[in-house]
C-alpha cells in the first residue's frame, strides 16, 4: 500500500469505522462508499477476518467491566453511604451486562450488520436509562458524583460508536451529550450553573472526548496493521502457491517427460510395446495433474504403509524394485492427512531420484517409529554422490525438504560416491 493509499484508507476508517476493513485487500485503497459492512457477517467469505475485527469491540466492553468498580470505589470513599443503593445497583448491573457481552462476542456466532447497528442504539439507550435513573434517585447534594459513575457506560458507548460508525457519527453523539448532561443536572434538582454540577459536567464531557480520540487512534492502528498483515499474508500465500505449482510441474510433468525420454535397449524391436507404455504413462500423469489442479486429496482411511505401497507400485512402472519393510500399527493411522500426504510425496521424489541418478533398480524402503513421529528411510546401493560437489536441486530442496518442513517434519540425505544413498524422512505424529 503506497503512502497516498494509506492516507486514503485512514480517512475512510475514521469516516466509516471498522466497516472499511470488510473490504477484500487490494492494491488500491478501498472505496469507502462501496465497502461491505463487516459487522458480524458470518456469511462473508473472509469469516476469519470478520471474526477477528469483531473482537475489537471487546476493548470498550472490558473498559466498562474494569472502570465501573473503580469509579464506584472512588464514589463510596468520597461520599460514604449517601446514594449507595442506586449507584451500587447501577454498578452491579452494568458489570453483569458487560460480562455477558464479553461472553457473547467471544462465543457467539455473530449477527448481521443491520442487527449490529440496532445493538449500538440499544447500547446507547441503556446508557441513557442508567444515567437518568441515577440522576433522579441519588440525593441532590451528591448527584453529580453519582452521575459520574453511571456516565462510565456512555464513555464505553462513545468508544463503540467510534469503532462501528466512525468519527462523524460519534461527533453527533458528543453534540447530543451536552444538552443531555444539562438535563441530568436539572432533573436532579440542581441549578445548571451550580459550581459542582458544572465542574462534574465538564469532566464527563472530557471523558467522552478522550474516549473518542483514543479509540480513533486504536482504529487507525487496527486498520493499518490489519491491512499490512493481510498484504504480507497475501505475498506469502502467492509465494507458497508458486512453489506448489512448481512442485506439481516438477514432480509430475517434468518427471514424466524425462522418463519418456529415457532410451531402452528394445526401443527398435519392441516399438509397439514402448509406444503403449508411453501412452499409459501419459494417461497416468494426466490423471495425477488433474487431481493436483482440482485440489488436495480428500482424507483417506488408509494408513501410511498403504500409501507407500501404492508409490512403490507406481515406481515399478519405471523399473524400480522397492522392498517395503513396514507393519501397519495404530501409530501409522495417527498421522494427519497433510503430514501423510507430505511424506508420501517426498518418498515418491526420493525414489524418482534413485531411478534417475543412483544407477540401480533396487531400493529398500523402511518405516519405523522415531522421536515421537514416523520416519521413512530409503536406502539404495547405487553410485552415490558427493553432497559438496552436487548441491541440492529443486527436487531435494523443495519437493522433499521444504515439503516436510511445511508440516513440521524434516529430511536428511547421507550419500558418498560408491557407497549408495540413504534418505531419511520424518514427520511428527
Amino acid at each position: 500500500m503506497s503512502e497516498s493509499q494509506s492516507v486514503t484508507f485512514v480517512r475512510a476508517m475514521l469516516r466509516k469505522g471498522s466497516s472499511v476493513l470488510g473490504a477484500s485487500p487490494a492494491d488500491e485503497a478501498p472505496d469507502p462508499d462501496s465497502v461491505p459492512d463487516w459487522r458480524y457477517r458470518e456469511d462473508s467469505a473472509d469469516s476469519m477476518l470478520m471474526r477477528a475485527i469483531r473482537y475489537s469491540a471487546l476493548g470498550p466492553i472490558f473498559y466498562r467491566v474494569a472502570a465501573f468498580p473503580k469509579v464506584y470505589i472512588g464514589f463510596a470513599v468520597s461520599n460514604g453511604s449517601a446514594g449507595i443503593v442506586p449507584v451500587l445497583s447501577t454498578t452491579i448491573l452494568a458489570v453483569l451486562l458487560n460480562v455477558v457481552a464479553v461472553w457473547w462476542v467471544v462465543r457467539g456466532r455473530g449477527i448481521r450488520a443491520k442487527t449490529s447497528g440496532r445493538l449500538m442504539y440499544a447500547d446507547l439507550a441503556v446508557g441513557v436509562l442508567l444515567t437518568t435513573v441515577v440522576a433522579v434517585a441519588a440525593p441532590t447534594e451528591i448527584q453529580p458524583f453519582a452521575i459520574d459513575v453511571a456516565w462510565t457506560w456512555l464513555v464505553g458507548t462513545v468508544a463503540l460508536w467510534t469503532l462501528s460508525f466512525g468519527l462523524p457519527a460519534t461527533l453527533v453523539l458528543l453534540i447530543g451529550a451536552f444538552p443531555f448532561r444539562a438535563f441530568l443536572t436539572w432533573i436532579g434538582g440542581l441549578p445548571l450553573d451550580h459550581p459542582l454540577a458544572v465542574s462534574r459536567s465538564v469532566g464527563c464531557m472530557i471523558a467522552l472526548v478522550v474516549a473518542m480520540v483514543t479509540t480513533a487512534g486504536i482504529l487507525i492502528l487496527l486498520g493499518v496493521g490489519t491491512r499490512f498483515a493481510l498484504g504480507i499474508g497475501m505475498r506469502r500465500g502467492q509465494r507458497a502457491e508458486r512453489l506448489r505449482t512448481q512442485r506439481v510441474m516438477h514432480d509430475s510433468v517434468l518427471q514424466a517427460l524425462e522418463a519418456m525420454g529415457l532410451e531402452a535397449p528394445d526401443d527398435d524391436s519392441a516399438a509397439a510395446e514402448r509406444l503403449a507404455e508411453l501412452r499409459a504413462a501419459a494417461r497416468a500423469q494426466a490423471v495425477e495433474l488433474r487431481r493436483e489442479l482440482v485440489g488436495p486429496d480428500a482424507p483417506s482411511p488408509r494408513g501410511l504403509t498403504a500409501d507407500l505401497a501404492e508409490v512403490a507400485t507406481e515406481m515399478a512402472r519405471d523399473g524400480l524394485r522397492t522392498q517395503l519393510v513396514a507393519a501397519e500399527t495404530e501409530e501409522d493411522y495417527r498421522l494427519s492427512h497433510a503430514r501423510r500426504t507430505a511424506i508420501r510425496d517426498a518418498v515418491r521424489e526420493a525414489l524418482r531420484n534413485t531411478v534417475k541418478h543412483a544407477g540401480t533398480k533396487q531400493v529398500v524402503l523402511r518405516v519405523e517409529e522415531s522421536d515421537g513421529g514416523i520416519a521413512v528411510i530409503a536406502r539404495d546401493q547405487g553410485t552415490g554422490f558427493s553432497m559438496l560437489e552436487r548441491p541440492p536441486g529443486f527436487g531435494i530442496s523443495q519437493s522433499i525438504m521444504a515439503r516436510l518442513a511445511e508440516v513440521g517434519g524434516r529430511g536428511t540425505i547421507d550419500s558418498h560416491p560408491g557407497r549408495g544413498t540413504r534418505v531419511t524422512l520424518w514427520v511428527p505424529h
